[in-house]
């Protein structure tokens, strides 16, 4: 599967939020033209009417209109409702964040905390399998692109909360880094790894 460049996604995007009528040549233009050039625009067109997500109609008397296939609106209503759960998450987010930074019990607020990152990241991830069954070339680049400040914003909640690795998963790592990185750098993070432990060690007692 290769997705669709942003280029062409803006344009077909543009069209489709237009619907079912599509929208007029000199509009779309007009749109996209803090953008994209008006050459820009008409090669994407051309691009996506080869690649039938776009039709022509030619209204007569110089009118042109763009419209979407019915394909690529209903993978656009999917994503707009994968973005309306995202939506709202934040919301839920700000609020239940606020609240867990109350609690006095530093184990329940990580508990806390742990159950609304895994929410998240439930729901980003429903998301994802939801567009990849619709037009995943088209979607899943958009709604990783819409989700950014989200994805930032679970990173760092989730270092706050995810589990230590095992011994195990620790050497796998390793030798990951070993295999694209080298010796060297691999016996430096061994090392480095394994004196965080001691100093872990002898804090607790």
């Amino acid at each position: 599967m290769e997705f669709l460049n942003k280029r062409d996604r803006l344009v077909l995007t543009t069209i489709s939020q237009s619907g079912p009528a599509g929208i007029d040549a000199s509009a779309l233009i007009s749109l996209l033209s803090p953008l994209m050039t008006k050459e820009s625009v008409m090669r994407s067109v051309e691009e996506l009417i080869i690649k039938d997500l776009v039709k022509v109609t030619n209204l007569g008397q110089g009118e042109v209109r763009y419209v979407s296939s019915k394909n690529v609106r209903d993978a656009m209503i999917n994503l707009d409702i994968q973005k309306l759960k995202i939506a709202e998450y934040v919301k839920e987010l700000n609020t239940r964040k606020d609240e867990i930074l109350k609690l006095q019990d530093k184990n329940q607020q990580i508990e806390q905390l742990k159950n609304i990152v895994q929410e998240g990241l439930s729901i980003i991830s429903i998301g994802l399998i939801n567009l990849y069954s619709s037009m995943p070339e088209l979607t899943i680049p958009e709604y990783i692109e819409s989700i950014q400040p989200l994805i930032e914003v679970m990173e760092k909640l989730y270092k706050l909360v995810q589990k230590s690795y095992t011994k195990e998963e620790t050497e796998a790592i390793l030798k990951i880094i070993e295999k694209y990185r080298g010796e060297k750098d691999y016996r430096i993070l061994k090392e480095m790894l394994e004196k965080e432990e001691i100093s872990q060690k002898d804090k607790s007692i």
